[in-house]
């Protein structure tokens, strides 16, 4: 059930999400997500035009948390691999806290359309802005690049995946992540 202190919009939007990693896209019901609101099915069409409307929405949701958590948290004074690393726990943090988003930031993966899907893919912009100066600074090609970063896209999504199911030890954890993805940027290291 979503926090009623909220505003209607936000209660939809943060329901939508529930609805979409409990459901998928094939199960997605507006219904539902009224329901759980505990508003009118109507409800939802007063702050959306439509279900792909609401999608957007929660992408842009979770872009402006997102922001709001990372302004100020990444030191760019650093070396850009570290910086990377950082990124890296700070998206792990972010998702283990945020269990529902992760549905919505891979939704990539679900068929929707392109324009959508470019929207729930907006928090790795700044990582692929990370990853241009990490490439001009150790020198690596294209496919060297494409490596490192799935590497750390692997690392993020598989610590988030298993810190989900159990965070103990968190600050622990994301030390490990931080290690990883920095030993998996350094030259001479294979991804």
């Amino acid at each position: 059930m979503v926090n009623e202190t909220l505003s209607t919009r936000e209660r939809l939007i943060l329901a939508g999400m529930e609805e979409l990693r409990e459901h998928g896209m094939n199960g997605f019901s507006l219904r539902r997500v009224s329901t759980n609101c505990g508003v009118s099915c109507a409800a939802p069409y007063k702050h959306f035009r439509d279900k792909q409307d609401l999608f957007t929405a929660m992408a842009d949701y979770i872009h402006a948390k997102w922001t709001e958590r990372i302004r100020g948290r990444l030191s760019l004074e650093k070396p850009v691999e570290e910086v990377i690393a950082d990124f890296a726990a700070e998206h792990v943090a972010f998702l283990v806290e945020n269990p529902d988003f992760k549905a919505v930031l891979l939704i990539k993966e679900t068929g929707l359309d392109t324009p959508l899907a470019a929207r729930a893919m907006t928090m790795s912009v700044l990582l692929s802005r990370l990853f241009v100066i990490c490439r001009r600074k150790f020198g690596y090609t294209r496919e060297e690049i494409r490596e490192r970063i799935f590497m750390v896209r692997t690392i993020m999504y598989g610590a988030s995946m298993i810190m989900s199911a159990d965070d103990n030890d968190r600050e622990v954890r994301l030390a490990v992540v931080r290690d990883a993805v920095m030993k998996g940027l350094r030259p001479g290291q294979k991804s």
